[in-house]
């Protein structure tokens, strides 16, 4: 779990869509985008350019996996590159960054009043026998991975039957056992998040995608969006999100203003620092640990951040002492689209851009 992702891991009008230019030389800062980004040179928000371009050698000789690139800082759209045929027009399969919003929604479903609690039981909204061992499955332990259910990340069972969205799939996973006390284990689990999207589901009467849409995604003007459903058209809560890498840069932002998006409060800041609280009570000793749908993620000397993260390095990194958004979309196909890179293949990926991150992204960052 602690080792990298367990061997997974800014009120204008039409001017917020032209450069931004430094004032007397004073350092830029952009507003939260109406629906495009606002845009800066490296420079002019404290980022080292020449060390970016320094680091695209890296990215021609080292990642061609690379799909796309994105920096975020003050606000500002600073750096936004595109490789292997996609463009700003993309829509990446941000894989499990799926889980980090299905986990967004439940806080913007309590904060509804349609779920009242974390502790709500699972049984509240699914149906469940009286003798199921999983009633004693709470909302907070499929937030955390801590449901217990035996679910193994790496079979072509679990979840390679769950990719297929042939099959009953909140049958299947309710039919795994309960081999652990809820609670009591951690185990990365796509299961636990699809059961979060039925969850929000029920509670809220539609699907997680159209949820997700009038309550996420219009307030953020995100609107290209594709989100695959199981069998029973429950759309997937841990994977499958279709986007644009831009759209998942306002992701990274809203989370770094603290869920507020042109004045507006688009999800509590109380639910922000849920979701990207640690487990453990002492992180800073470990590059990365799990929080609830988020990583928390410490580089080398950097301070700490936020991530969220997709197999085969698809990664939003949210680094608050920097101001900052990261956006990383890479190839997770062998042949796109019919069928995934292989575990090592995915881990090598993953490793090469975190190294990126580290040795070319941070710091180029000036300190203030």
């Amino acid at each position: 779990m602690f080792l990298r992702f367990a061997g997974l891991l800014a009120v204008l009008s039409l001017l917020l869509i032209s450069p931004s230019m430094p004032i007397d030389g004073q350092s830029v800062e952009c507003a939260t985008p109406l629906d495009e980004w606002q845009t800066a040179a490296p420079e002019d928000v404290g980022i080292n350019a020449d060390l970016l371009t320094e680091g695209e050698s890296q990215i021609e000789m080292e990642m061609p996996f690379l799909r796309s690139l994105l920096i975020v800082r003050r606000g500002c759209l600073v750096y936004e590159r595109y490789f292997g045929g996609a463009d700003k027009g993309t829509r990446f399969n941000g894989f499990s960054i799926t889980k980090s919003v299905t986990g967004t929604l439940i806080g913007m479903s309590i904060e509804e009043g349609l779920i009242e609690s974390v502790n709500d039981p699972l049984a509240d909204y699914l149906e469940l026998s009286e003798d199921d061992a999983h009633r004693r499955i709470r909302i907070t332990h499929l937030l955390h991975m801590l449901s217990g259910i035996d679910w193994d990340e790496t079979s072509a069972a679990d979840i390679g039957g769950m990719l297929t969205a042939q099959r009953d799939e909140i049958g299947y996973i309710l039919s795994l056992p309960q081999a652990h006390i809820p609670g009591t284990y951690w185990n990365y689990s796509t299961a636990d998040s699809h059961l979060l999207s039925a969850v929000l589901s029920a509670a809220a009467g539609e699907s997680t995608a159209e949820f997700a849409q009038a309550h996420l995604f219009d307030p953020l003007a995100i609107s290209s969006v594709e989100w695959a459903t199981d069998s029973a058209g429950i759309n997937f809560g841990g994977t499958q999100l279709f986007w644009r890498a831009r759209d998942m840069a306002k992701f990274g932002q809203l989370y770094l203003q603290n869920g507020e998006w042109n004045a507006e409060q688009v999800v509590p800041s109380a639910w922000i620092a849920y979701l990207t609280r640690p487990q453990l009570a002492d992180p800073s000793i470990y590059e990365l640990s799990y929080a609830a749908h988020w990583w928390h993620t410490r580089l080398g000397d950097f301070p700490p951040m936020s991530a969220a993260s997709g197999y085969g390095g698809q990664l939003i990194f949210v680094a608050p002492d920097q101001d900052m958004v990261i956006v990383i979309t890479a190839n997770g196909y062998r042949i796109e689209p019919d069928s995934y890179i292989s575990g090592v293949q995915e881990a090598r990926q993953r490793e090469a851009i975190l190294d990126y991150v580290e040795q070319f992204i941070l710091p180029a960052v000036e300190t203030d």
